[in-house]
């Protein structure tokens, strides 16, 4: 009787409005990384440039059904176009919980000179794809007026449901399961962590939000899994709302075949140069890490196990990230 009420409470707590297909924004990219590389992507969908102050995020801790302090936004949303918000942790003495966003930069100590080395990796560069910065401090106390100055939505984990919502409106997109605490993670039917340590892209055949509570959230169902840390895809979206998405895939011009394929032979044609190639599996985990010397052409061997494959490839005009079907 009580977990019958507590669905009851779960559902009657939460104003939601119907999703239809391209109406509304939605979440297209998740990150949750190591340390304080968190950051959530949102899609517009729509042929119109949107105001973000009309909505939030909420944040629901390990199984709460009451959320924390919801994080206002602000900005504008072209039409087809995405905008990234990110933990503000940019102190670069930050350590511990206060540890700075990565931004690409790495500095170390030359074995042999003994002088200082910096490098900087523009894959390891979250900081510079966030369009909006939310509070960095970690407020834990009781007392509301201070709760409501720092909100705590981007300190999320890989078990708490995440909302956007319109405000005054209702829910117009849920990351999890509110009410649930799936344990360190959402996991696939594997047993494999979906939403910790993994970066998530919204498949382009999701068209608008999750609106309503689900009895059970598979992540596989709308998402695609890449590594921790992997920040390539940030800023852009693709997605079948677009009736512009063939224009766009045809200003890189990139060309996967067979796919799928019978042979575990993929080879990749493009106008452009390109600069590298990497392979994951549906897990995110990568199998191939290829740099490419200037060629349009190339030629990818896939693992031997027929299976769901992610290929990205990088290209002056970008990142295009293709699903490969080998069967």
């Amino acid at each position: 009787m009580k977990h019958f009420f507590n669905l009851l409470f779960i559902f009657s707590s939460f104003s939601f409005i119907q999703g239809q297909s391209c109406l509304d924004l939605f979440f297209s990219e998740y990150v949750e990384g190591w340390s304080n590389n968190k950051a959530l992507e949102i899609y517009n969908p729509t042929a119109e440039s949107i105001d973000l102050s009309a909505y939030s995020i909420s944040r629901y801790t390990n199984g709460d059904v009451q959320a924390s302090t919801p994080q206002q936004l602000e900005g504008i949303i072209a039409p087809h176009d995405v905008f990234v918000i990110g933990l503000d942790k940019r102190d670069p003495n930050g350590t511990g919980y206060d540890a700075p966003m990565w931004d690409g930069y790495y500095t170390y100590t030359d074995s042999i000179t003994g002088e200082e080395v910096t490098t900087y990796d523009i894959d390891s560069d979250l900081q510079s794809k966030i369009d909006f910065w939310a509070n960095g401090i970690y407020y834990s106390g009781t007392d509301p007026d201070s709760a409501a100055i720092y909100p705590m939505t981007m300190f999320f984990n890989g078990n708490d449901a995440l909302t956007l919502e319109r405000i005054g409106i209702g829910i117009v997109d849920l990351i999890g399961k509110v009410g649930e605490d799936p344990g360190a993670a959402w996991s696939d039917a594997q047993g494999n962590y979906w939403t910790k340590d993994h970066t998530l892209m919204r498949k382009s055949s999701i068209t608008s939000g999750v609106v309503t509570n689900p009895l059970v959230f598979d992540p596989t169902m709308e998402w695609d899994s890449l590594p921790a840390n992997t920040f390539e895809n940030l800023g852009f979206h693709n997605c079948d709302c677009n009736d512009n998405t063939n224009l766009l895939e045809s200003a890189s011009s990139i060309t996967i075949y067979p796919n799928p394929s019978s042979t575990n032979t993929i080879k990749i044609n493009s106008l452009s140069i390109i600069n590298a190639i990497r392979v994951y599996n549906k897990l995110g985990q990568m199998l191939i890490d290829r740099k490419i010397n200037n060629l349009t052409e190339a030629e990818i061997t896939l693992p031997d196990e027929k299976d769901i494959y992610f290929i990205s490839i990088k290209t002056a005009h970008g990142i295009k990230t293709k699903r490969v079907i080998f069967h």
